[in-house]
């Protein structure tokens, strides 16, 4: 029988290069070639944006404004023509005072008729009525007029142009500007200016209708209460730009003291009489300081105003941009040839314009290209508010461009795998916007000044100052883990053997963290934070290109087995509403394994850790690696107690070997797994309760 065999395939000639069947899936059209633009178009357009924003703000105002006083300066000579006449109605009628003096004179040449004293005058209550309303109607509404006029001032000098010298200052300026209208009201001032002017008109319609119907009491105490709170009120917001200055924080710097370090506002009452009055204050302030009693006085009671009277502003624009320019000082030991600082007041700015523009495409690339300046960690904690991100990992730049084109996607991303420990950990507690806590300011602070540290110095732990922090860290944000897992990442594969021994040190701090509770405790949202340092331990010890001191000391090894054993003692291995941890579980048994691999360690070193219906091996899961010699470092930690071993612990079931086989664990005693029940879990638990 003769076979059939196919037609030959004749191969197609090659497409183009370029072409869209060569370059392109089937059902997909070719996208158009966009340049990226530089950095500096994307600032400009940037700030062309923000400006247009603020500019159509400021145009309401002063339509708002104008009208105002259009309106007022009507009203006011209506009222007045009333109140021309109606002040009369106060005192004697000359024509009748004439009348009466008429009779008396005819009453004196009649001598046989007795002359009678004419009573005093005395104005009836509905012309004193009349007029306390009328009065009162016409000052309120001259006083808007008044404070429209200075409004007018402010709106005025919070656009002004100022030259800066980056575009990101430019933009933290403007920033600053509108935080600080918001912060001192001034936006709910200007709303409030037309009721001042609508009061004035309900009072001059009282007294129309008093006028038709009675008289009332002396309007003098009504009148001068109401002028008495105008000018008040004038007088105040002259003063408050000089009595509310910000401070200087160079102190705060040189001292790495981020505690007291603030998002400091600007008083936005600004105006020319106000200038007035801080000129002359600081000039005073500074004759007064060159007696010799005098000086410790005024730092005690006007330390904000004391600090400025050596540099005097020349306007209100550059006494604004030394506001903005307050965080550009370098923190100790870094200097301007490898600088370190963060300018809060750009971030809040960053933080600000990625809310208002982040659903505009075209702004998406120009937002990318202003984020890159920044350290990526820096982007996702303070600009997106994503602090756990960089709490709990390195923040590569393609999560900072996912997070700003495509929220949705990033939080879908980072919930795939192991993600997802890191996405439900628990937030610190954060107001809003962040950059307005000096709390959050603070942790900022300490969190990349001890990365930078990490990362740039041969002896980091000369200028680390984590244990004093920790406690403080931790009542503000609220969380128990607060020192950046990049951090001690770096410190325990250091190049430098001695920085690694003296990171070391660092464990009793997670212990610490692992175990308190406090009042208000919340055991599930302690657990969360548990996962995520188990998966970032995970990830450090399965890290290959380096091998890390946990694994090569005894403390380290002590320290692995102590978070082991939480995990069995505070069943961290079961499901939860949340999470389901049996791939956390495989991956810690993946670094349990190369722990005990490294570290020479006897099989029985770790228990076994219980998996919800299944069970996995330790001892049957063998990686490929190279043993290394245990290094061991000696710590006056005092030691875990005897190791738990599989015959006392709960076990997990067959475990899912590397070539995907399941086979049957065996204990060191020659037992199968399957024959030990998982109810003597609890072994392992009580033995490390004493840890």
């Amino acid at each position: 029988m003769s076979s059939v065999h196919p037609p030959p395939k004749i191969p197609l000639p090659a497409s183009a290069h370029g072409s869209i069947q060569e370059d392109l899936p089937p059902n997909t059209m070719p996208r158009e070639w966009k340049p990226t633009p530089s950095l500096d178009e994307s600032y400009n357009t940037l700030l062309r944006e923000v400006s247009r924003y603020d500019e159509d703000s400021v145009k309401n105002w002063r339509d708002d404004i104008d009208t105002l006083l259009v309106f007022a300066g009507l009203f006011s000579a209506v009222v007045t023509a009333f109140v021309v006449e109606s002040y009369q109605w106060l005192s004697e009628d000359p024509t009748d005072t004439a009348v009466g003096l008429l009779m008396q004179i005819s009453m004196q040449l009649n001598a046989s008729q007795i002359v009678v004293e004419r009573p005093p005058f005395k104005a009836d209550s509905s012309s004193i009525r009349i007029n306390c309303l009328w009065f009162l109607s016409l000052i309120f509404s001259l006083t808007s007029a008044l404070f429209g006029l200075l409004c007018k001032q402010w709106v005025r000098e919070h656009q002004r142009d100022t030259q800066t010298r980056t575009q990101g200052e430019e933009l933290a300026l403007r920033q600053l500007r509108r935080d600080s209208f918001e912060r001192w009201g001034v936006s709910s001032f200007l709303s409030a200016l037309p009721i001042l002017l609508e009061a004035a008109l309900l009072l001059f319609f009282a007294g129309i209708l008093d006028l038709l119907w009675n008289r009332n009491h002396i309007p003098f105490a009504f009148c001068f209460i109401a002028v008495i709170l105008s000018t008040g009120l004038y007088f105040l917001t002259t003063f408050l730009p000089t009595l509310t200055i910000p401070g200087e924080q160079w102190d705060e710097f040189y001292d790495n003291n981020f505690d007291k370090l603030s998002y400091q506002f600007i008083c936005p009452f600004k105006s020319p009489q106000a200038w007035v009055v801080y000129h002359l204050s600081c000039k005073v302030l500074h004759g007064l300081s060159k007696l010799p009693i005098i000086p410790q006085t005024l730092r005690s009671s006007a330390s904000r105003l004391y600090d400025r009277i050596g540099n005097i502003a020349a306007d209100w624009s550059s006494f604004d941009l030394r506001v903005v320019r307050g965080f550009d000082e370098h923190l100790r030991p870094f200097t301007d040839s490898d600088p370190f600082n963060l300018k809060v007041y750009e971030l809040r700015a960053l933080e600000w314009a990625v809310t208002l523009l982040r659903d505009s495409p075209s702004m998406i690339p120009h937002l990318q290209n202003v984020l890159s300046t920044i350290p990526p960690s820096v982007a996702m904690s303070a600009v997106f508010g994503e602090w756990k991100y960089a709490m709990w990992g390195d923040v590569p730049p393609a999560d900072v461009e996912l997070r700003l084109g495509d929220p949705k996607a990033f939080v879908d991303s980072q919930m795939e795998g192991l993600g997802r420990y890191i996405e439900t950990a628990p937030w610190p507690t954060v107001s809003e916007p962040a950059l307005h806590d000096a709390d959050r300011i603070k942790l900022l602070f300490y969190h990349q000044y001890w990365m930078a540290i990490t990362h740039r110095f041969e002896q980091p732990s000369y200028y680390l100052n984590i244990g004093s922090q920790q406690a403080s860290l931790q009542k503000s944000t609220g969380l128990r883990f607060v020192i950046p897992f990049p951090v001690v990442d770096a410190l325990w594969m250091h190049e430098v053997p001695n920085v690694q021994k003296e990171s070391l040190k660092l464990l009793s701090f997670f212990e610490d963290a692992w175990s308190t509770q406090w009042p208000g405790y919340d055991e599930g949202r302690h657990n969360r934070e548990r996962l995520a340092f188990v998966l970032a331990l995970s990830r450090h010890i399965n890290t290959t290109s380096r091998v890390s001191i946990l694994l090569t000391s005894s403390r380290g090894q002590r320290f692995i087995r102590f978070i082991h054993n939480q995990i069995i003692s505070r069943r961290l291995y079961e499901p939860t509403d949340l999470l389901g941890p049996e791939v956390l579980m495989l991956e810690w048994t993946k670094s349990i394994i190369r722990t005990r691999n490294v570290g020479r360690l006897p099989q029985d070193y770790f228990p076994d850790i219980p998996l919800a219906g299944s069970r996995s091996n330790l001892t049957s899961f063998q990686p490929a690696g190279i043993h290394y010699s245990a290094e061991t470092v000696h710590s006056t930690h005092p030691d875990n107690p005897a190791p738990v071993t599989s015959k006392n612990a709960a076990v997990i079931s067959d475990a899912t070997t590397p070539g995907g086989r399941r086979t049957p664990a065996t204990a060191n005693n020659g037992m199968t797994r399957d024959s030990v029940m998982p109810g003597n879990a609890a072994g392992a638990g009580s033995a490390d309760s004493h840890a």
